[in-house]
C-alpha cells in the first residue's frame, strides 16, 4: 500500500483531484476492504498501522500536510477509520446472511436468531432481531463472527436491525458508524 502511496504521490500534480481519486480508491482503499471481515478483533498495534495507511492516503488525495489532524479530512472524505470500516464488512454480511434467501446456510448456522424459552404477554420488542452470543473460552474463539459479531449485531439500533433493504441498511449503518465515530 505505502509503494502505490508513493507513487500516486509523485504524479499527483499531473492528475485531476476525481481522477487521483479514483487511483487511491483502486490500489489502496481496495486493499484496505479485501476480506477486512477477517481483522474483526485484531490487536489495536495492527489496526493502527492500517489506520496509518489510511489516513496518508487521504493526505495524498487532499494534498494534506502531514503536521495538520487528519480528522477533519477524513469527514470531509466521509471515510470511515478502518476500524469501523471492519465493523461494517461485518454487519453487512451479517444482515445478508439473515435477511437474504441467497445466503449460504453456513452463514445462516452462525448466527441463530434468539428466542426466548418462555412466551411472555408483553414481550420486549428489544429482543427482536438479536443473536444468540456463543460463549468462547480462548481470545481467537472470542474473535469469531459468532461471538463478537453477534454483540455488534444486537448492540444496533432495533430500527436499523429490522431493515430488510440491503441497501437501505448499508446507508443507514454507514451514517450511525459516521456519527459515532465522530461524535456527530
Amino acid at each position: 500500500m505505502y509503494f502505490n502511496i508513493r507513487r500516486i504521490s509523485k504524479v499527483k500534480q499531473h492528475l485531476t483531484q476525481e481522477a487521483c481519486a479514483k487511483v487511491i480508491n483502486a490500489t489502496v482503499v481496495s486493499h484496505l476492504d479485501y476480506h477486512n471481515a477477517l481483522l474483526l478483533g485484531i490487536t489495536d498495534r495492527n489496526m493502527h498501522r492500517l489506520q496509518v495507511a489510511q489516513n496518508n492516503a487521504a493526505r495524498c488525495l487532499t494534498r494534506t500536510c502531514y503536521r495538520q489532524r487528519i480528522t477533519p479530512v477524513l469527514q470531509q472524505l466521509l471515510w470511515l477509520p478502518v476500524k469501523q470500516r471492519v465493523v461494517f464488512k461485518v454487519l453487512t454480511t451479517m444482515h445478508k446472511s439473515l435477511h437474504s434467501s441467497s445466503a449460504p446456510p453456513y452463514m445462516r448456522e452462525l448466527c441463530p436468531t434468539y428466542q426466548p424459552q418462555r412466551t411472555f404477554k408483553r414481550r420486549s420488542s428489544s429482543d427482536k432481531w438479536k443473536l444468540i452470543v456463543e460463549k468462547s473460552s480462548n481470545k481467537y474463539g472470542a474473535r469469531a463472527i459468532s461471538t463478537l459479531g453477534a454483540q455488534l449485531w444486537n448492540n444496533l439500533p432495533l430500527e436499523l436491525r429490522e431493515l430488510r433493504a440491503h441497501g437501505a441498511f448499508r446507508k443507514n449503518l454507514k451514517t450511525l458508524l459516521f456519527k459515532r465515530e465522530y461524535n456527530l
